[in-house]
Formats: structure tokens, C-alpha cells, sequence
């Protein structure tokens, strides 16, 4: 019993031992004039170092100690003292899976935006908005409108807000298309006046290469080429001709494939889930048209930021790049409430590559002495199961 107990212990040290965490990437910060609260943009460089949700991101000071943080999202602001709830007088799923809303203009004001309550869903959705007067007759509005993934904010819901042309119709209808799969939670609907939006919520990338092929198919293939792993949430293609059309396309990556319209009427810019491939594909369905010549692909990420307390008289520095490392989580996420709204910006001074044995774990032990213990341990475990198995065949 004691040497299987020691074969127990063994392998939990193992396994510890296998979690070091082993940081390939180092972004240093500037120095920390007063302690408090500061903010760093995280810049198209940096994203390019860490995973989609940044569970390879670590804040250190000058003894490789860990620092809580968390990740602010830039959405756009709007003033809240100017928003009024509309009447949902339905809001069901049709029998071919869509999802329908009508919203009352009670007091038939000019309007040329609906938000939406939802609860927070990681999905795209396409949408059509419609008007009427009497609930007979439908007239459309806008159409192709894209509804975002939001997945990351602070609370369990968002607002999402569907604009379009100034109409002061009595009623709207929306109908989102859910492609067979489960609606989107909608709670309710407003509207809002004097909306202002106060930062991009979305930061542009350096400019990816692609080649097109127009097969004999009737599909274009766009082959895109990132020269770094980029973060990637919004993509906007600008077409050179023909002049009008309107196509299907699917953007496929890694992490999902998504299916869009490119048309002449609308300015192309598509939201997707997050994903940071460095090559990925576009298909434009042509039919029997002529294929699109692209002129120009511009990719977009959401703009966030890290937010930690910071000490005087440290050295911070950013860990990054680590494929085993889990996210974590820290306390400071549930005291968003008392970090100022306006923060100090402390900038990255510079990157440079790390070797994995120059970095510390929360032990202290570097990554040399981490796998001397994983080999002593391996060693151990060996000789360990030698002799249970000497022992086995002596009871036999």
C-alpha cells in the first residue's frame, strides 16, 4: 500500500510539473511613476502573441510574480438617459426556423435605430428589417445586417443596435435568420435618440495579402494571408467591379465558417467570431454572374484593453505565447465597479523572444530545475513500477 501511495504522489508531481508554464514572449512596460490603476491597449502586435481569449497573457513585476488583471472591451458608448422602451407585440419563431419580431412606434416618432436586449450569445446572425402602418402591408428598410458576437461582456446580456434609414413607421418587423439553428434570447427592444458613439470599438490590422481565383465552378476563391496571427473580427472587402451585385460568401477559418452576402447596396463589412489565423479562405458564389474583382481586403479587431493595480517602484512586464497556459482567475473581476472610469496608459516599450528556462513559475523554480525534478520524478516512477511488478510476480 505505502508504494502505491508513492506511485500516487509521483504522479501528481508529475503532473504539476508537466503545467509549468513555459512563456515564449516578453512585452516590456513602461515604468510606474504612482501606484493605482493603469490600462494597456492591446495593439495588433500583442494579440498576435496570445490566443483568442488570451489565456496565454500573464502581468509580471521584477520577481516573475504574477499580477491579477482583466480585459476591457471598448464597446461604444451611448447615453443611457436617452433610451426608450418600444412595445414587443411578438416575438416567436416561424416554422422555417426564423426568428420574427414586431416592434410598436407607439408614439410614431421619426426613428433610425432599434436596440435589442440579448442575452449574450458567441453567434452570428443575418437580419431584416421591415415597416408598416397597419400590419398588413410590409415595406422593407434595410436588409443584410449583421448581428454581432458579443460574448464577452461584463454582464450575462448586451445591446445590440440595428440601424437603418430615419422611418417613422407605426410598426417594425424584424426577422433574424437562425439557419436551423436555436433563436437568439431577446428580452426586449427600444430605441435610443442623440446616439453618440464615443471610441471604435474595432482597431484595423496590417493589411493581409490574397490571391483570387475565379473558377470554373462559378465560385471565387480567395486565399488570405496574415503575417502574423492577428485577431480578426470584422472583414471588409471592397469590390472593383462589377458594379452592382449581390452574393453569397462563406469565410472560412480554423476556428468556424461563416456564411455572409457581399452586395453593391451595403459597404461589406462582416462581423464574425474572433479567430487569429495567419491563412484562411473566402468563397464568393458567382452563379451565373460574372466573378467579382476585389480590390482590397481590411481586416478589424475588437479594441481591448488590460487593466491591473500597478505598484511604484516595480518593473512590469507582459508574459505571452504559452500553448499550455490556462486563463485565469483572479478577484479583481468582481471589483470592476471600483476601477476608475479614466486610466493612465502605460505603452509597451518593447517585444523580445524568451527562453522558457529564463522564466519563473508561481514556485520560484525555473524551468531547467522543472524538468531536472519531471526527469528525477520520470526515474522514480520507473523504478517504482519495477518493483510492484517484481512484487506481482512473486505473489503469482
Amino acid at each position: 500500500m505505502r508504494k502505491k501511495s508513492s506511485l500516487f504522489i509521483c504522479l501528481l508531481f508529475c503532473y504539476s510539473c508537466l503545467r509549468a508554464q513555459n512563456f515564449t514572449v516578453k512585452a516590456n512596460l513602461q515604468p510606474v511613476t504612482i501606484s493605482g490603476f493603469y490600462s494597456v491597449n492591446i495593439t495588433p502586435q500583442l494579440s498576435s502573441y496570445t490566443t483568442i481569449n488570451f489565456s496565454d497573457l500573464r502581468i509580471a513585476d521584477d520577481n516573475n510574480k504574477f499580477v491579477p488583471y482583466i480585459i476591457s472591451s471598448k464597446k461604444p458608448s451611448f447615453a443611457t438617459g436617452n433610451y426608450h422602451k418600444l412595445p414587443l407585440l411578438k416575438n416567436d419563431v416561424t416554422g422555417s426556423g426564423k426568428s420574427q419580431l414586431i416592434i410598436k412606434n407607439d408614439a410614431g416618432s421619426k426613428i433610425s435605430s432599434i436596440a435589442l436586449l440579448i442575452r449574450n450569445a458567441a453567434v452570428n446572425r443575418q437580419a431584416t428589417i421591415s415597416g408598416s402602418d397597419d400590419l398588413t402591408k410590409w415595406f422593407t428598410i434595410n436588409e443584410n445586417i449583421t448581428l454581432e458576437d458579443i460574448s464577452g461582456n461584463d454582464t450575462d446580456r448586451h445591446v445590440q443596435t440595428i440601424s437603418f434609414p430615419v422611418s417613422s413607421y407605426k410598426f417594425f418587423k424584424i426577422i433574424i435568420d437562425n439557419k436551423k439553428n436555436n433563436p437568439l434570447n431577446i428580452i426586449e427592444a427600444g430605441s435610443y435618440s442623440n446616439v453618440q458613439h464615443t471610441e471604435d470599438a474595432y482597431i484595423l490590422n496590417p493589411l493581409p495579402a490574397f490571391t483570387q481565383i475565379d473558377s470554373s465552378d462559378n465560385i471565387t476563391y480567395i486565399k488570405v494571408h496574415q503575417n502574423a496571427a492577428y485577431h480578426v473580427s470584422k472583414i471588409y472587402l471592397q469590390a472593383e467591379s462589377p458594379k452592382f451585385f449581390d452574393r453569397n460568401i462563406d469565410v472560412i477559418n480554423s476556428a468556424n465558417s461563416l456564411s455572409a452576402k457581399l452586395s453593391s447596396e451595403n459597404t461589406n463589412e462582416i462581423t464574425l467570431p474572433a479567430f487569429n489565423d495567419k491563412d484562411w479562405e473566402i468563397k464568393i458564389y458567382n452563379g451565373d454572374n460574372p466573378p467579382l474583382k476585389i480590390k482590397s481586403i481590411s481586416l478589424k479587431q475588437e479594441s481591448k484593453n488590460i487593466i491591473a493595480y500597478l505598484q511604484t517602484g516595480q518593473h512590469y512586464h507582459l508574459l505571452l505565447h504559452d500553448s499550455t497556459a490556462v486563463a485565469p482567475v483572479y478577484d479583481l473581476q468582481n471589483f470592476k465597479d471600483s476601477i476608475p472610469a479614466t486610466l493612465p496608459q502605460l505603452k509597451i516599450i518593447s517585444f523580445e523572444n524568451i527562453s522558457p528556462a529564463t522564466i519563473k513559475n508561481k514556485t520560484g523554480l525555473s524551468a531547467a530545475w522543472i524538468w531536472i525534478l519531471i526527469i528525477s520524478a520520470l526515474t522514480a516512477l520507473g523504478f517504482i513500477t519495477f518493483m510492484l511488478m517484481k512484487e506481482m510476480n512473486k505473489e503469482k
